[in-house]
Order: structure tokens, then C-alpha cells, then sequence
């Protein structure tokens, strides 16, 4: 875990270029057809105190489960109707809090193939101490149970690498961009219904006053964005 922690606080130090991080081994590379049990074991293999994965068999057409356990913590991963690399992420990386943490590299973003680093939560911490939380998580995204990552539309993909693009960086944070897209996907979506007679002008105004209500608050908290 040293090693992953020192390319990582090179990058930041810029003892490293965005290049370089891309190459090293600080990142793990997961397709979005990888192998669930594959993504644990690539997850597992980067802490020095590796969790137990066990599979165990449900008669389900996707194959077996996959089951957590360290110590006396065990959770089998709760799939629904078929395995989702988004679902063994996050469930993977709330297993394994406070003492490792699994971030979203997401410069990755737009591919494929997206990036995922572990750390200790000490060595996230220490990272974001010195560098500041907004810079770290600017390249480096927490994941949490409502995380989207291989789960994007590729119109969210396409506004939030615009977003990404016309930011000022390190001040406008990745969860924070995502919510304003779903905002305005939101909004496009009650137009759609609208114009495609699925709700009534009365629903149509009551829905479309909530998200206008949403959007000031949002921009209250955060500015706009463009």
C-alpha cells in the first residue's frame, strides 16, 4: 500500500505527470464485462490486510455470489436479477471503511475501462491534509451506495466531461458537477413526457416549479454551471 500512496502523493507534489499516473500501477484498470469476482480480487490484492471472498451458489442464471468476510463481518453482495460491476464497487468498497477506501480515478472518465485506486482511510486523510479535499477529490472521487460509475448514460458522460472540461478545476468537485446533471436530465425528461402526452399541462407545471426550485438551490449552494 507505501508504493500507492507514494505515486499517488507524487502526482499531487507533481513529482509525476497526469501520463504517468495513468501508467502506474497506483490505478486499476476494470472493464465494464470484467469478471465481478475478478474486480474483488483486483481490489483485494492492493491491501496489505486482504478480506475473505468466498462465492456461494444460488441457482440465479447470472452464477454465484459473492461473499465479504474479515473477522466477524461477512455481507454477501445483494445483486438483483444479474451481476453489475457498479453494485460490486460500492458494496466492495463499504465493506472494507474505515480501514481502506476505494476511489474513482476519474479522469478516467468516458471510457470503457474506468480507474479505481485503494488507499488506507489514513493515507486518503493524509493525502487530503495536505493537498486539500477539493484537489484530491477532483481526481479521486469517493464512491457511496448512490454512486454511478459504469452506470452512466452516455448523455451524463458527455455534459460532465463538458463540465470537466470548461471547470475551474480543482474548485468545482465531480460529485458536484453529477448533481447538476441530473438536474437538467431531469428536466429534459418532464419536457419529453410533456411533449409526448405521457402527463398533463397540470402535471406537467407542478414538476416542472419542484426542479426549478431544485436548480436555484442548487445554484445558491454551488453557482452556475455551464
Amino acid at each position: 500500500m507505501e508504493d500507492m500512496y507514494t505515486l499517488v502523493k507524487d502526482f499531487f507534489s507533481h513529482d509525476m505527470d497526469l501520463d504517468d499516473l495513468f501508467d502506474s500501477e497506483a490505478i486499476i484498470w476494470i472493464d465494464w464485462r470484467e469478471d465481478d469476482e475478478d474486480v474483488v480480487n483486483y481490489f483485494n490484492d492492493m491491501m496489505d490486510e486482504p478480506i475473505h471472498i468466498q462465492t456461494v451458489s444460488n441457482g440465479k442464471p447470472y452464477g454465484d455470489d459473492i461473499v465479504l468476510q474479515k473477522d466477524d463481518k461477512e455481507l454477501l453482495i445483494p445483486y438483483g436479477d444479474e451481476k453489475d460491476r457498479d453494485v460490486t464497487i460500492k458494496y466492495f468498497n463499504d465493506f472494507v471503511q474505515p480501514d481502506y477506501e476505494v476511489r474513482w480515478f476519474t479522469e478516467s472518465l468516458g471510457n470503457d475501462t474506468l480507474g479505481f485506486t485503494v488507499l488506507s482511510g489514513a493515507e486518503w486523510a493524509k493525502l487530503n491534509d495536505e493537498f486539500g479535499v477539493d484537489t484530491v477529490r477532483y481526481y479521486f472521487e469517493p464512491i457511496n451506495l448512490e454512486s454511478n460509475m459504469f452506470n452512466l448514460d452516455m448523455d451524463e458522460v458527455f455534459a460532465l466531461l463538458a463540465l470537466r472540461e470548461n471547470s475551474d478545476g480543482v474548485n468545482t468537485d465531480f460529485s458536484v458537477q453529477l448533481d447538476w446533471i441530473t438536474i437538467i436530465n431531469k428536466e429534459k425528461a418532464l419536457t419529453e413526457q410533456k411533449e409526448n402526452g405521457q402527463i398533463d399541462l397540470k402535471q406537467y407545471v407542478a414538476a416542472k416549479k419542484e426542479i426549478q426550485k431544485i436548480k436555484d438551490e442548487f445554484v445558491a449552494a454551488h453557482g452556475e454551471m455551464d
